[in-house]
């Protein structure tokens, strides 16, 4: 008896499911359960992985995976890359929302036991702005598997910005606009950037 009416699918299955088909990406809603242990395991062998969590801060988000009804163990959580926060907050007299913070996890202090992170940006509530700490350890990782230099790796960050920009300005809101000018981008950069900065030459003259 597993407790559940007959023909009733939840989350796990639907992962279990998907994982099957090799999914270049894996995107949850939310993790809150069992399912944790598709999304960890997936991301371990190297599948990009994208989900949402509620807790106050990253230890407490390791917290609550370690511990009922998660339980996944210290080193599958090191599967992850990044953590970003985002929260409600008071920016002048509005309530709005903003990222706190963009936290990287390292690894495990092999002497402790743990978790080693460093945060690459913060957001300072005093005059709402984000503060860069110096070094992203993704960032490098990403350039070296690129075998990039660091002028090339500057520039390829240019073109997301202003891509981010322009996606911006025309009030780009539609997630399949936004796919297909991803899309576009990774099969033509250089069509794209000429179409960009094009645009964004006309919005600023």
């Amino acid at each position: 008896m597993t407790g559940r009416a007959a023909g009733e699918i939840d989350m796990f299955d639907l992962l279990t499911a998907a994982m099957r088909q090799r999914p270049q990406y894996l995107m949850v809603g939310e993790v809150r359960g069992k399912e944790a242990y598709v999304v960890f395991q997936a991301m371990a062998t190297g599948k990009t992985c994208y989900s949402t969590f509620h807790a106050e801060d990253v230890q407490a988000m390791v917290h609550r995976m370690e511990n009922d009804p998660i339980n996944l163990p210290r080193a599958l959580i090191t599967a992850l890359n990044m953590v970003l926060l985002q929260a409600q907050v008071k920016v002048g007299t509005k309530m709005t929302r903003r990222v706190k913070s963009l936290t990287e996890i390292v690894g495990i202090d092999p002497e402790t036991n743990e978790l080693i992170t460093n945060s690459v940006y913060t957001w300072n509530p005093a005059d709402d702005t984000f503060n860069y700490s110096g070094h992203s350890y993704v960032y490098e990782k990403v350039r070296m598997a690129r075998n990039w230099s660091p002028r090339e790796m500057e520039r390829e960050i240019k073109r997301r910005v202003d891509i981010l920009e322009y996606m911006k300005k025309v009030g780009m809101d539609n997630h399949r606009r936004v796919a297909t000018i991803i899309s576009a981008y990774y099969k033509d950069p250089d069509k794209v950037m000429k179409e960009v900065r094009a645009k964004l030459a006309e919005t600023t003259a």
